[in-house]
């Protein structure tokens, strides 16, 4: 019945009328008895200077993980994300690199293991979003889409992969979004070059998991703004700690039993 559902509430309500969701924290404060699921592991998380790549790298550092922040070009904005890492105890570095340029990627993996000698933890969060009509988009345009958000992927796994199977132990995240499983007028290549990503994951999973390598692919829903909230189950829009949470989850060895699997994080708003 109507009345049990409730009424939807937006993610301002969700945080007790805490002001705009622009000014909103990204992550909370230190929660008590907080799980160290990843105590001592070293993750690196791409596209994490700002948004839900920065949620991602501050809760990998709050439970544990020395964490490698990466932006594209704003390193004021990764310094940031990187200093508040530091302050919950871990040891945290900014390396501004493309995700979707193969030298770029090697180079930052490089640099992060001259700096902390191993790898246990990667995720692909960067991603490229453009809006074009399939007529009239460029080859510049879907290059550029693609690059990022389906060899991005590619890149930053073959990179980190040999340290990975040497150490028997990884964790390998990519992500998509919702718009590629619904489909979204304008983006083709958003939608195409992610669902490509997808059976990477599923592909790769099944040749690393003898290494003790899990790889898996998250699908976050709508976490900023979102037309029409009854289309969400739960009646809001989600909390980017509460994916950040799952990231570490499958980032730990809790989930030594969990790869080649897509999950999805979104309220309820897509049932797979």
């Amino acid at each position: 019945m109507d009345k049990d559902k409730g009424t939807p509430i937006s993610r301002r309500t969700a945080l007790g009328g805490m002001g705009a969701a622009a000014t909103i924290p990204l992550v909370g404060p230190v929660r008590a008895a907080m799980p160290r699921r990843v105590e001592g592991k070293v993750a690196l998380v791409t596209g994490s200077s700002r948004n839900l790549g920065r949620a991602t790298a501050l809760e990998l550092a709050r439970q544990g993980a020395d964490v490698v922040v990466n932006g594209r070009s704003n390193r004021e904005a990764a310094e940031a994300t990187a200093a508040e890492a530091r302050a919950l105890g871990v040891r945290a570095i900014t390396l501004l690199a493309d995700a979707g340029d193969q030298g770029q990627v090697e180079t930052m993996v490089d640099a992060t293991l001259e700096e902390f000698g191993r790898i246990d933890i990667a995720i692909a969060n960067a991603a490229w979003r453009g809006s074009s009509s399939l007529i009239e988009m460029s080859n510049e345009d879907w290059r550029a889409c693609a690059a990022v958000n389906f060899d991005g992927p590619f890149y930053l796994a073959r990179a980190v992969l040999p340290g990975m199977i040497e150490n028997e132990y990884g964790r390998i995240i990519t992500i998509s979004g919702l718009n590629s499983f619904h489909g979204r007028p304008g983006w083709s290549h958003v939608c195409g070059s992610k669902m490509g990503a997808i059976g990477m994951t599923r592909a790769l999973a099944t040749e690393v998991a003898q290494y003790n390598i899990m790889v898996n692919h998250v699908v976050p829903g709508a976490y900023v703004a979102h037309q029409d909230l009854n289309r969400i189950p739960v009646g809001r829009l989600g909390l980017p700690e509460e994916l950040a949470n799952l990231y570490a989850f499958l980032a730990s060895e809790e989930s030594n039993f969990i790869t080649g699997q897509v999950f999805h994080h979104n309220g309820g708003e897509l049932r797979v």
